[in-house]
């Protein structure tokens, strides 16, 4: 049997009328499940409220595919389960499973239904509870993520672009009417629909606050003075542990009328989370003093908005626990599907985002997932604005891979598909702009620029690393993101003109390699037995090798930079460089003037761009002559090349050692 009693010892009770207490006591039971035991399912239509007396529990949701993924731990008295019964769908989002002996006091939802619906200040009184309880479980879920982020993360890798709305009737002037505050506020999440006298009355304590990029709304653990509701602009929320010295960036709010800063609402009233503004941000601040009065004063009315923070709150712990789904599987369907499923009762059967997992299967079709999530977040109902957003949050990573993708598809097309006037140097020109803009996002560090020489005309040795298949482009073409690097960030950006390549004559079948390399004009060497295109049939290889040497030497002549890589193949960055070749030097013999040998080493090419850092370092320029007295001395060439090699594998460790310390460092322009 419950008594007013044992309500009375819990502190989510306390304070109510003993007649309410009375009328909750006799609807209540203790419930001892037992161990393991199910005390909600995900999805179930909630039928009671627990509140914990003694015991563990378990939150746990499930993920297709890999089954139950646990999200917290409740070990608190009094802690609230089934707060799903105060706000539709009134279906349980998590899985709670006892951990040991559990005991539960059960309190049927009909019965906190009759209380909302005629006692409201006694409703109010317990739904602040609710908030309070659910968004101390939402800074426990932070906390979780916190761990599993790991390292420093108080800004977005990467966001999507912001919604463009310019029809929009309010102005941070024109919200100086108190007319048209009172019409802004009612656009609003939580206000929308209230009286006009009470919208009237929060107009005029609502006050209009503008905000330069990186300035902060406010800071966690501060007392929350104000709640904010967006104008315009966007706002970072960043969550960080008790010390700050980790955080973790949780999501950016762009809806206009969107709430910012809801626990001005929640007691204890201190922030939970940090917001800054990304853009220049107009919102409105309405002083939580002014807002708990009025919700006192008017308990149905603050019943009201406590229902819609409650909302925010569940809206924000469902956000934590798909990025917890990503963190964990590291798998961006799986998120997805996961999203999809926490809103399964209130997403409409036809709606575009069912269809988001299927296309990010592909990586053809990516570009249509994210146009599809763009067009829900700007024209999809409530539940799908909302559920677009979290998911063009959580596909950061994914959106960064597309970009990198469709960066690659737009540097080869530069090419392919340049105007047939375009002289080769116009085309490598347009190639070197294409993969500037590839690379400018990633993450990249280099040195020695300075060593570079002034004026071009050099020889530029590299080691060659293996392409990684996200390189291959839909047409089984892959480009070379090594040596399009060195060409691109380090010698265009430093002499204001490509290099032109030395490479390997494609081998019969490779046509379309062929092709672009000619609309390049690049140099060919030709290794083993590689056919000769038909009017090429008489040429013997000591011809081919003096009009290559020939060619070559006009280019240095007249200032142009050669780019090679003397390995007779493309390695791995941890065993490069492969063997090297003496054509490179040869090469620099026969010229006259002789040229500079510039070496330049670079690492971490043959991985995934979009998730490592990559690095390549200039090192000191020679001459040939300065090595090698006699360059027509055969064993001696060789023997400098077999040395430069073994240098060159110091020279590839420095450079990994450079990419290791994994912030981007420009090169010079």
């Amino acid at each position: 049997m419950v008594t007013i009693d044992t309500l009375n010892e819990l502190e989510f009770f306390r304070g109510l009328p003993r007649s309410v207490l009375g009328t909750l006591a006799d609807a209540a039971s203790i419930v001892e499940p037992e161990h393991n035991a199910l005390v909600a399912r995900q999805h179930d239509r909630a039928i009671a409220m627990f509140l914990l007396l003694s015991g563990h529990v378990q939150f746990l949701i499930d993920v297709e595919g890999s089954g139950s993924l646990l999200v917290g731990v409740g070990r608190e008295p009094g802690l609230i389960i089934g707060w799903s019964i105060f706000r539709p769908p009134y279906r349980y989002t998590t899985n709670v499973r006892c951990e040991g002996a559990c005991r539960l006091l059960r309190i049927p939802h009909h019965i906190v239904d009759d209380l909302l619906a005629n006692d409201p200040a006694s409703g109010l009184t317990l739904l602040r509870r609710v908030n309070q309880s659910l968004a101390g479980r939402l800074e426990a879920e932070r906390a979780r993520l916190l761990e599993t982020a790991g390292g420093q993360e108080a800004a977005p890798k990467r966001m999507p672009e912001p919604i463009v709305q310019t029809d929009l009737p309010w102005t941070p002037s024109s919200l100086q009417s108190s007319q048209v505050m009172v019409d802004f506020l009612n656009h609003s999440q939580l206000f929308e629909g209230l009286e006009p006298r009470m919208l009237d009355w929060l107009a005029h304590q609502a006050i209009v606050k503008t905000f330069a990029p990186n300035m902060e709304l406010f800071r966690q653990h501060e007392i929350a003075e104000f709640l904010y509701l967006l104008v315009d602009g966007r706002v970072g929320m960043s969550y960080c542990d008790d010390g700050g010295a980790r955080c973790v960036f949780l999501r950016a709010l762009e809806g206009v009328g969107d709430p910012i800063g809801w626990s001005a609402l929640v007691d204890p009233r201190r922030y939970r989370t940090s917001a800054f503004a990304i853009d220049v941000t107009h919102a409105v601040a309405l002083p939580s003093d002014s807002l708990e009065k009025l919700c006192d004063q008017e308990p149905a009315l603050g019943l009201q908005i406590m229902r819609r923070i409650l909302q925010a709150i569940g809206s924000r712990l469902r956000f934590t626990r798909v990025r917890m789904v990503a963190q964990r599987y590291g798998a961006q369907i799986q998120a997805m599907r996961t999203i999809i499923d926490q809103a399964a009762e209130s997403l409409p059967v036809t709606s575009p985002l069912h269809k988001i997992p299927y296309l990010l299967e592909n990586r053809l079709t990516l570009s249509d997932a994210f146009h599809a999530l763009e067009l829900t977040r700007e024209h999809g109902d409530p539940t799908e604005r909302n559920l677009a957003e979290l998911s063009l949050e959580v596909l950061q990573d994914v959106h960064r891979e597309l970009d990198f993708y469709q960066g690659l598809q737009n540097a080869y097309e530069a090419v392919a598909n340049a105007p047939a006037n375009l002289s080769p140097e116009q085309v490598r020109t347009r190639s070197m702009q294409a993969f500037l803009a590839l690379f400018e996002p990633l993450s990249w560090r280099t040195a020695g620029e300075d060593l570079l020489p002034e004026q071009p005309g050099n020889i530029v040795i590299m080691n060659h690393l293996e392409n990684h298949m996200d390189t291959m482009l839909p047409n089984a073409f892959r480009l070379t993101l090594d040596s399009h690097f060195v060409s691109s960030v380090i010698l265009y950006r430093c002499y204001g003109e490509a290099p032109v390549r030395v490479v390997r004559k494609p081998e019969m079948g490779w046509f379309g390699y062929q092709q672009y390399f000619d609309r390049l004009d690049y140099l060919y060497v030709y290794p083993g037995d590689v056919d000769e295109e038909d009017q090429d049939q008489a040429l013997t290889r000591d011809s081919r090798n003096r009009r290559f040497i020939e060619r070559a030497a006009q280019h240095l002549r007249s200032g142009k930079n050669l780019l090679i890589a003397p390995e007779g193949r493309c390695s791995s960055t941890e065993a490069s460089p492969g063997t090297f070749r003496p054509g490179a030097f040869r090469l620099a013999a026969a010229v006259d003037p002789e040229p500079l040998i510039v070496p330049i080493a670079v690492a971490n090419f043959d991985k995934r761009l979009t998730e490592t850092t990559t690095a390549a370092i200039v090192f000191e320029p020679f001459r040939l002559s300065e090595r090698v007295r006699d360059p027509n001395d055969k064993a001696a060439l060789l023997d400098f090349v077999d040395q430069l090699q073994r240098n060159y594998q110091g020279y590839v460790r420095q450079a990994i050692s450079l990419a290791g310390r994994g912030e981007k460092i420009k090169a010079r322009a």
